[in-house]
């Protein structure tokens, strides 16, 4: 993963950090919502008792704001992402003549959001170099 920040999302990264005491991996800017990403296991401490610390979050930053723990593995990656809906199969396929163009192929309970799809693709191919994502 070779991800540069500008100054604002270190801004918006040093607030995270100081409000939550999680230290984020990664922070993006999504349309209306900073989306911020975390160790697995951080999410729970980072949104705090009663999403505490995610509304002080969005009053002091004036927009959404999204917790997704982080996963090595594409498939539980997209798991966390989907929150709520559930995963119900999910595996990565490799293109044959194309080694690094992989896909995604899962199958999930309920609908999903226009706007949680292109969350979901721009997160698979930031870290995982997913093109193309079969939702079922």
């Amino acid at each position: 993963m070779n991800i540069k920040f500008d100054g604002d999302v270190i801004l918006s990264m040093n607030l995270f950090s100081d409000v939550t005491s999680v230290i984020p991996r990664d922070c993006i800017n999504f349309e209306d919502r900073i989306i911020f990403v975390v160790n697995q296991g951080q999410a729970g401490l980072a949104i705090g008792k009663n999403g505490m610390k995610i509304k002080m979050l969005q009053e002091m930053l004036k927009k959404d704001v999204i917790v997704i723990e982080y996963s090595d593995d594409p498939v539980k990656l997209f798991e966390n992402v989907i929150r709520p809906n559930k995963l119900i199969s999910g595996y990565i396929t490799a293109d044959r003549n194309m080694q690094d163009n992989k896909k995604v192929e899962v199958s999930i309970d309920g609908k999903i959001s226009n706007n949680k799809i292109k969350m979901i693709k721009m997160l698979m191919q930031r870290y995982f170099n997913i093109v193309s994502i079969n939702i079922k």
